[in-house]
């Protein structure tokens, strides 16, 4: 890569020199992709051309990808701008511990930042008053009024400078904070790791909507199906609609934003593997994708039937009241102090909502797939929460660790959560159970 100074770059720019200066480091020296979009995210700032500094431009400009590839299913250049920083952080620790400016990429962004290393120069290359020559003296009161102005510069520059190191001080306090990782629990390791891939497959809103206007559950087969034989010949029939919105896995591709969140809270428990993630829409996978690899399942039967595949080996399943339009669980062999049927408060009500957390093996019995799913999208949020975070989960996972010679079994916990008008918090447990080490053969 030439990393020499661009002809539209003006060459007394001390910026860029440092940007010259780490490319050419041994810092770089065996990472020419690095290299390379470090130049080319540098010279786009310091042009001013930052509306090209987008993941899709750049993948195209760095990494030869077509200009209409998808970012959100090739993360090639989230993957490189986090290695990139790395590289960074370790040549201004190194190498470049004198230069006068760091080059910082922040969390989020690919527009890098120039910081001054020395805050002191920067404040009296922006005070030019304080290099003038002293006054001859004409008089006692011209010779006042001058050391009164200087004075007042001086006190001036000195807030300048106190406000400049309070605002820097704060900055990096925040970004430790956003960037902190929270704890992880022994869970996510075999979920999300370097030897195997990982699918994130997300609910199907459509599919609760044709069902809710069906007045009835819809199955894999299906689901599956790319055309029904049972659409409506009338085009306002509200069945044809429903048929429609069930069958037509082109057209309607909608996730509910209780997902979303989801996917982000596992992307901040396992930011460091996730250039081995996938994430899909129940719509778009396939049962292969179950073969191989680890899984995520967000969502229950109603809105993500791939739950089906696994209900066979588990105690809990989802179930749907059509008469009263109520979402429950079923308890298929209930212990003592245990319900047969836990029955839900409907979306938007208040009452009690129900959540299944279960860790299951896939369908080669090769790898691991959790199951987040509840009776509403605020209940499947609240069983998210739950085992993602660690104050919550750890004592369940160390209980099934002590019961099943320590380590992790595979499991399954029914999570109840109080809800207050369509908002699901403080998930608690109400049973759980530990499952067999492989899925049962047909």
């Amino acid at each position: 890569m030439n990393t020499q100074v661009a002809p539209s770059l003006p060459s007394v720019d001390v910026r860029w020199e440092v940007v010259q200066r780490v490319a050419a480091s041994a810092s770089f020296h065996r990472s020419p992709r690095l290299r390379e979009l470090l130049v080319y995210i540098c010279e786009r700032s310091l042009q001013n051309r930052t509306e090209e500094l987008r993941e899709q431009a750049i993948g195209c400009g760095v990494f030869g990808r077509k200009p209409d590839y998808n970012p959100g299913e090739d993360n090639i250049v989230r993957v490189e701008v986090r290695q990139l920083r790395k590289r960074l952080e370790e040549y201004f620790a190194t190498e470049g511990k004198d230069e006068p400016y760091l080059i910082l990429i922040p969390k989020g962004a690919y527009v890098p930042v120039f910081e001054p290393r020395d805050a002191g120069s920067k404040v009296a290359l922006a005070s030019p008053l304080l290099d003038k020559k002293p006054v001859s003296s004409v008089g006692v009161l011209r010779s006042w009024w001058f050391w009164g102005q200087a004075a007042a510069i001086t006190l001036l520059v000195a807030l300048s400078l106190w406000l400049w190191r309070g605002n820097v001080t704060a900055q990096r306090r925040l970004a430790d904070v956003v960037s902190k990782k929270p704890q992880r629990t022994a869970l996510w390791p075999l979920l999300f790791n370097e030897n195997q891939e990982t699918f994130i497959v997300c609910a199907d809103s459509t599919l609760v909507v044709a069902e809710w206007m069906l007045h009835r559950s819809i199955s894999l087969d299906e689901y599956l199906a790319r055309e029904s034989g049972s659409l409506s010949n009338n085009p306002t029939d509200i069945k044809s609609l429903a048929d429609s919105l069930a069958y037509n896995r082109q057209r309607w591709q909608f996730t509910d934003i209780t997902d979303a969140r989801l996917v982000q809270k596992l992307y901040r428990l396992n930011a460091d593997h996730w250039d081995k993630v996938t994430v899909h829409s129940a719509r778009t996978t396939k049962i292969q994708d179950f073969k191989s690899g680890n899984s995520v399942l967000l969502g229950s039967r109603r809105s993500n039937l791939w739950n089906m595949l696994f209900e066979p080996m588990m105690n809990f399943h989802f179930d749907y009241d059509e008469q009263n339009r109520k979402a429950l669980v079923r308890n298929l062999k209930p212990r003592a102090n245990e319900q047969a049927v836990y029955s839900s408060a409907r979306p938007g009500e208040s009452g009690e909502s129900y959540s299944i957390v279960a860790l299951v093996p896939n369908l080669r019995n090769a790898g691991s797939v959790l199951i987040i799913g509840g009776t509403t999208a605020e209940s499947t949020e609240a069983a998210g929460e739950f085992i993602m975070n660690s104050d919550s989960s750890s004592g369940l996972l160390n209980d099934l660790m002590k019961r099943n010679g320590n380590r992790i079994p595979y499991f399954e916990v029914l999570l109840r959560s109080s809800t207050l008008s369509g908002i699901a918090k403080n998930a608690e447990i109400v049973a759980d159970r530990i499952l067999p080490d492989e899925l049962p053969r047909n």
